[in-house]
């Protein structure tokens, strides 16, 4: 509405008074809208929260949809400060027992030299090969040679120098070999440095010996994969220095079952997340929408589900139950009536008597819980294909509907606001058409009055 402002001055009338309160009147419906206008959004916000949770569930679901998720395995060392492992049942790691004895740690090959004066440098004619790599040391310090050797680019990844100071200005020169075991041993010739008896014994095996069940092997790190099929052993540092009565431990490759255990906590707090925020929606924004009523509706069928349609895989037989608050009050829910508990005696039950069977009921890819779930998740929230047919999600067509009502109302809101202008402006006219009308009268009785005035025998 235009901001204009008038006053009758022929009729003496408050014309802006009057106008102000016609407008105000005629403009209560538009605050009514602009109501319905931000509940809409408001709904519309408490939605996209809801379809978060969904997605959640769906993305927690999907970890879990594949009986692979629970064949976890553990694999423990009763020696751990002999060795440690891990089992990997994808890469064919089975259930086992096995007697582990660490026969040597694998070593990297190491050059010292004879003692060196530090100051004094080598002939110039002097040579260093390394691995076949050579140097020219003339007229060199040994530190210069420690420098040459580390920078040498032929050299990294190959071998790396170091100096030890003896004292009285008399050092060692090092060359320790980048890798560990025989692959990583060197081959060092030099007609200036005479290795001295502190360096590797040309003729040591620097690998890694393990026997697995009286069966050698051998590594030329400290780390052995697929020795047994799917699981890696890792000798401990200091383990070969370890009397040989030490060297013997057992390794144990089981369920593990804390992973598994994991796996369902997160499976139930997936869950539960969503239950709870429609207990607590219902009391806001979204209370009474048949939205969140279908939602609910539909959990709680595939939550009564069993995989296969079995009685005998419902979640409850295996430690998954579901809470129900005695005191229910429909007026004011308890946010968590509704959300799962674990017993944890009934699961740990079920995993030591019928593993399978847990996997099968949570994990199965089409017909298990998990996948059941993230499906219905999925549904919710978007469009999907529906035996051939794409289907709008629950969620996705209440916000479709509530963004078209936002566009309605901001439509009629506008054309209402229209029609205000033009009204404010046909009563401005009308009350100056009135108002002139009423000063020309004023004038003309006026003249009437000072016309008869000047007759005679005339009084007032």
């Amino acid at each position: 509405m235009n901001p204009v402002s008038f006053q009758g001055i022929g009729s003496g009338m408050p014309v802006q008074e009057i106008v102000d309160a016609t407008l105000a009147a005629e403009a209560a419906p538009i605050y009514r809208m602009e109501e319905n206008k931000e509940f809409a959004q408001v709904q519309l916000s408490a939605y996209a929260e809801l379809a978060s949770r969904l997605n959640q569930l769906n993305a927690a679901m999907n970890q879990l949809n594949s009986p692979e998720k629970f064949q976890q395995l553990a694999a423990q060392s009763s020696q751990p400060q002999l060795f440690t492992a891990q089992a990997d049942h994808l890469a064919g790691a089975t259930l086992g027992n096995y007697q582990i004895e660490v026969l040597a740690e694998a070593r990297a090959d190491r050059f010292v030299s004879e003692s060196l004066s530090a100051e004094d440098t080598f002939a110039e004619d002097a040579t260093l090969e390394i691995n076949g790599v050579t140097l020219e040391i003339g007229g060199l310090t040994a530190d210069q040679v420690r420098e040459k050797i580390n920078s040498h680019e032929d050299l990294r990844g190959v071998a790396s120098a170091n100096l030890v100071n003896e004292g009285n200005g008399q050092v060692r020169l090092t060359v320790n070999a980048s890798q560990t075991g025989n692959d990583g041993r060197l081959t060092i010739h030099s007609d200036a440095l005479t290795a001295s008896d502190l360096s590797t014994d040309p003729a040591a095996d620097l690998d890694a010996r393990i026997r697995v069940d009286g069966i050698e092997s051998r590594s030329s790190t400290n780390t052995f994969a697929n020795v047994i099929s799917g699981v890696t052993i890792n000798v401990a540092a200091g383990a070969g220095n370890l009397p040989a009565e030490q060297r013997i431990g057992n390794l144990n490759v089981d369920q593990d079952k804390q992973a598994i255990k994991d796996n369902i906590d997160a499976f139930v707090m997936a869950y539960n997340d969503v239950i709870i925020h429609l207990n607590e929606a219902k009391k806001g924004p979204l209370g009474g929408e048949g939205v969140v009523r279908s939602i609910e509706t539909q959990l709680r069928n595939e939550l009564y589900t069993p995989t296969g349609g079995k009685p005998e895989n419902m979640l409850a037989l295996i430690g998954i139950e579901t809470y129900v608050d005695p005191s229910y009050d429909p007026k004011n829910p308890n946010p968590q009536n509704g959300t799962l508990r674990i017993d944890s005696a009934k699961l740990n039950a079920a995993l030591d008597e019928d593993f399978d069977r847990v996997a099968h009921i949570i994990g199965h890819p089409e017909e298990g819980y998990a996948a059941r779930f993230g499906a219905l998740a999925d549904s919710m929230t978007k469009t999907t294909v529906v035996e051939g047919q794409l289907q709008k999600g629950l969620i996705e067509t209440r916000t479709d509907g509530l963004n078209n009502e936002i566009k309605r109302i901001d439509d009629r809101i506008e054309a209402q606001l229209m029609r205000l202008d033009q009204m404010e402006q046909r009563l401005y006219r009308q009350f100056a058409a009135a108002d002139a009308m009423a000063a020309n009268m004023n004038a003309t009785g006026m003249f009437i009055q000072q016309q008869m005035a000047g007759l005679p025998g005339y009084t007032r």
